[in-house]
């Protein structure tokens, strides 16, 4: 038996409730659903082996950030992503928390640095369109659950027909 997937759990409930796949449980069945509809969530980068992202998440320091951090995911971006998302050319992509849009600010610095993922804004990143969004997860943010944030910011996105 696989151990639970708490990341595929939050995104399947999200696009049920946006209505967005038919999978009754988030399955295999779900995610193949979730890749021939087009969808691309970006949570993590690429060749870093452990569960945290040094210079990154709620203990972390500046310094951790700016002497390991940011040079291993400027690394790490444009050894993976940039080819990755040039391989898959998706039309729209979800950055699920800070990590992700960061890596994603690496691909193009014009992308607002003040942003914030609680507010749920989009951009464009060349051809896509790129919402900036919470990593779906009890976590408090402003007295509310981090899923709720990206539950109601990825059912606006993915109504929107063009950016």
């Amino acid at each position: 038996m696989e151990a639970p997937d708490n990341l595929r759990e939050e995104l399947h409930g999200i696009l049920r409730a946006a209505d967005r796949v038919r999978a009754p449980k988030p399955d295999q069945g779900f995610l193949e659903e979730f890749l021939d509809a087009g969808f691309y969530f970006l949570h993590a980068v690429k060749c870093w082996t452990a569960a945290k992202f040094p210079g990154f998440g709620r203990k972390a320091t500046r310094d951790a950030r700016r002497e390991r951090g940011e040079p291993l995911l400027r690394a790490c971006v444009k050894t993976h992503l940039d080819r990755e998302l040039d391989g898959l050319e998706p039309k729209r992509i979800c950055a699920l928390g800070e990590l992700a849009y960061c890596g994603l600010r690496i691909l193009d610095e014009r992308l607002d640095a003040t942003a914030r993922p609680s507010d749920g804004q989009t951009f464009r990143l060349g051809p896509r369109a790129v919402l900036y969004t919470c990593f779906p997860s009890g976590n408090l943010v402003r007295g509310r659950p981090a899923s709720e944030f990206t539950r109601d910011h990825v059912g606006v996105f993915l109504s929107k027909a063009v950016y």
